[in-house]
């Protein structure tokens, strides 16, 4: 039986210039699962706008409660990421759009790793 996932980011909404495979390489989901529980015929024409379900059984992302004094580079440093490169990224999948600005959202979905399969 599939559980459905209770993590309120385990939708994406795509923006411009979004392709799925970098989509699926940011959330740590091949790009082919993507398709295929999207419902996707080509995956290489998704739209802005368009609803992605990123996992049909697990919480591919945290929500995380911004806290005071918070940057996009703490954020990705405590959490495991790249604090180079990632906090523009971080930005980008939460919809920012300028990720130097002081007053960060409330809530950010911060990828996680995908589960080990089951065996």
């Amino acid at each position: 039986m599939t559980t459905a996932p209770t993590n309120e980011c385990n939708t994406y909404v795509v923006q411009e210039g979004d392709t799925l495979s970098e989509i699926g390489e940011w959330f740590h989901v091949p790009w082919q699962e993507l398709q295929r529980i999207n419902h996707i015929q080509n995956p290489d024409l998704i739209h802005p706008g368009d609803r992605l379900l990123l996992s049909e059984d697990h919480n591919v992302c945290m929500v995380y409660q911004v806290q005071q004094g918070d940057t996009l580079t703490k954020i990705c440093r405590d959490h495991g990421l790249n604090d180079k490169d990632d906090p523009g990224k971080l930005a980008r999948y939460n919809h920012m759009l300028d990720p130097s600005v002081d007053q960060l959202a409330d809530k950010l979905c911060i990828p996680q790793e995908q589960p080990p399969a089951a065996t």
